[in-house]
């Protein structure tokens, strides 16, 4: 990414370049989405009576039920149960973008980890440009 690299050290590069390789990384980034929004991730609430399965873009895709959480759990406690499962499969998404991001773009997010919550992300060369244009409304 050597035009990326000038341009984020403030030097001048290859415009055209520096267009191909964000149409690589965009190119990367729409099948990276892509392949994740094809998987199916299952999560469960705390005690493991229901298992939640999400798509890889976090739509809710069916829900299992334990016999003996339908006998035993009172609505509360089986709707906090519901939202648990289905966070749980959730989370387990947003991880996995992470992770699949932190490889995507190596030499952007140095260190970035699934409970990074840098603002904005740790190696943005974009985040001050931003920064600007927000302080400019």
């Amino acid at each position: 990414m050597r035009n990326t690299a000038a341009f984020n050290e403030g030097r001048e590069g290859d415009v055209a370049g520096l267009v191909r390789e964000v149409q690589g990384r965009v190119g990367a980034l729409a099948d990276l989405l892509h392949g994740l929004s094809e998987e199916v991730v299952e999560g469960s609430d705390a005690t493991g009576a229901v298992v939640a399965r999400v798509s890889g873009a976090g739509r809710l895709l069916g829900l299992t039920v334990d016999p003996r959480a339908m006998r035993d759990l009172d609505h509360v406690a089986m709707s906090a149960a519901i939202q648990g499962a289905i966070g749980a499969a959730r989370s387990e998404v947003g991880e996995r973008l992470t992770r699949a991001m932190a490889d995507l773009t190596p030499d952007l997010t140095p260190g970035l980890t699934a409970d990074a919550g840098a603002d904005p992300p740790l190696g943005d060369p974009l985040a001050p440009y931003v920064r600007a244009l927000l302080r400019e409304e």
